[in-house]
């Protein structure tokens, strides 16, 4: 009897609620931890604007004052502590989340903006029915090496901890590889940028050649950032395209050739692409001439320092992009829409794509296929530059929608995170996220495009040799540096302002390219 009234009596109830009660209160103590270290995480990130700031910390405040007490002190009903705690746990999983999310971001930004150093890669080559099969069967052999890229040296000096050779310069590299194909050479050692465009020009080369060595050294990269206050001043971002896989550290020629101006005050953007055979000066190699793409060659510097020549503008950052970047982003965001001025079929890829006159529902591989064409247009390479505009345009706007960042956040960051490089600081990053959060307004995407006439000229990366370029037309070049100033609100005299001051560089055969996004 006594224990039926024990268990009917206030003592045992007391006790199942003192149990539920003190874990409660356990639990508050460490929802408030939580509480305050997201909240400081916040803070630390610094990625959001004062007044969403304010707005996101008081929405904690809030929902701390209503859950907290009612968790920690005795007095409130249990049905109160019970509706508390799950509404506790919910919050909780949603500062989980959005951490995990500001994590991400905050890794990714780290990602991009760290600069280090940029590799090289050497082959040594034999010709493919010869009788060397590995690097030790060329000891003692003579060695024709065609001298070019900043890590040359560095990389004989590795050869020949793994090989005995003497080293013979080549007068060029059309010297070095075609002596190789006649026999007159037995081992040449040559930059593998070198090798892709001998491939390139050349198509038996590839399969009349095999690499005995593929050597690759690291070559310092240093900051030639010119930082402004990206939120209130214009400011330019060279973007260069790789023409390769994987890491974007491998230095290689720089086939994308865009100069994206930015003016945060107007929310305008002009993109304005040059031809990759543009025939420029090299300035870092001592006045040498030759075509845009084989600066990258010598690292982003070299592509930077050419474009500032050629335009007089100056460049504030760079953005490295490759072919996996394109590839990979375009997947992560569902594919894109783009426009083609033609039907066309790719060339020399490993996979053809057929791209029609009008819309094109695009995934990352025919994305890529449709940014590289040029054979199948009757202008060639200034085709694909618009080509290039299409994607880029069609990636910026899918990206800047709401629903898209929405879902795909994470798969966006992850996509590119190790295939892209920017020297743009973190801190000025998130200042423009920071802009844009402020007062969630569209950005008018407009492109231009710097033309010229065929012709063919000695090439530096080639020793010299001929190729063909795309010779500059001063007019375009002009208009083109014209457009560019008035987008960063610079005054533009009359006298140089040109015929079509708000149409297409290059002709006016249309005005220029509009896109809000």
């Amino acid at each position: 009897m006594r224990s039926d009234r024990y268990k009917k009596g206030y003592g045992y109830d007391n006790r199942k609620k003192g149990g539920f009660a003190g874990f409660t209160r356990k639990w508050a103590v460490l929802y408030a931890l939580l509480t305050v270290a997201v909240a400081a995480f916040v803070l630390y990130a610094d990625i959001l604007d004062i007044k969403t700031l304010l707005i996101g910390l008081g929405v904690m405040a809030v929902l701390f004052l209503i859950t907290f007490p009612a968790l920690f002190f005795k007095s409130f009903k249990k049905s109160r502590r019970i509706l508390c705690f799950v509404l506790s746990l919910v919050i909780t999983a949603g500062y989980g989340l959005g951490s995990f999310y500001l994590g991400a971001t905050l890794g990714f930004f780290s990602s991009i903006t760290s600069i280090g150093a940029s590799a090289e890669e050497y082959y040594v080559l034999v010709r493919d029915d010869d009788t060397f099969d590995k690097l030790e069967d060329i000891q003692g052999r003579t060695v024709v090496a065609f001298e070019n890229g900043d890590g040359f040296e560095q990389a004989e000096e590795k050869l020949l901890e793994s090989v005995s050779v003497s080293f013979e310069d080549a007068m060029s590299l059309p010297d070095a590889t075609d002596g190789l194909l006649s026999g007159e050479h037995d081992v040449i050692f040559i930059n593998a940028v070198n090798y892709e465009t001998t491939a390139d020009g050349n198509e038996t080369f590839e399969d009349s050649t095999k690499v005995l060595k593929k050597i690759r050294v690291r070559v310092e990269s240093e900051d030639i950032s010119k930082r402004v206050n990206v939120t209130k001043k214009p400011f330019n971002v060279y973007i260069s395209g790789l023409d390769v896989s994987g890491s974007i550290g491998v230095q290689s020629r720089s086939d994308v050739n865009m100069i994206a101006t930015v003016n945060p005050e107007t929310k305008k953007i002009l993109l304005t692409s040059i031809p990759r055979d543009y025939y420029v000066e090299f300035p870092n190699q001592g006045g040498a001439w030759d075509k845009l793409t084989h600066s990258g060659i010598y690292g982003i510097d070299d592509t930077i320092a050419a474009a500032e020549k050629l335009t007089g503008i100056e460049m504030n950052y760079y953005a490295k992009v490759n072919y996996t970047t394109v590839e990979t982003l375009v997947d992560a965001i569902g594919g894109i829409t783009v426009h083609s001025d033609y039907t066309f079929v790719t060339h020399g890829m490993s996979v053809y794509y057929q791209f029609y006159e009008g819309e094109n529902e695009l995934n990352g591989s025919q994305a890529l296929a449709f940014a590289r064409e040029r054979k199948s247009f009757p202008d060639g390479d200034l085709q694909r530059n618009r080509n290039q505009q299409e994607v880029l345009k069609a990636i910026l706007s899918k990206v800047l929608s709401s629903s898209t960042l929405l879902t795909k956040y994470t798969s966006i960051l992850s996509s590119i995170e190790d295939n892209v490089e920017l020297n743009m600081s973190a801190k000025d990053i998130k200042a423009l996220v920071k802009m844009q959060l402020k007062d969630m307004s569209g950005w008018d995407i407009e492109t231009q495009g710097i033309i010229g006439d065929a012709g063919y000229e000695p090439s530096y990366a080639a020793g010299g040799a001929y190729a063909s370029v795309v010779l500059q037309d001063e007019d375009s070049i002009r208009e083109a540096v014209n457009n560019i100033k008035r987008t960063m609100g610079i005054e533009v005299p009359e006298e140089t302002a040109g015929d079509d001051a708000g149409g297409a560089v290059g002709g006016g055969t249309s005005g220029t390219d509009s896109q809000a996004a």
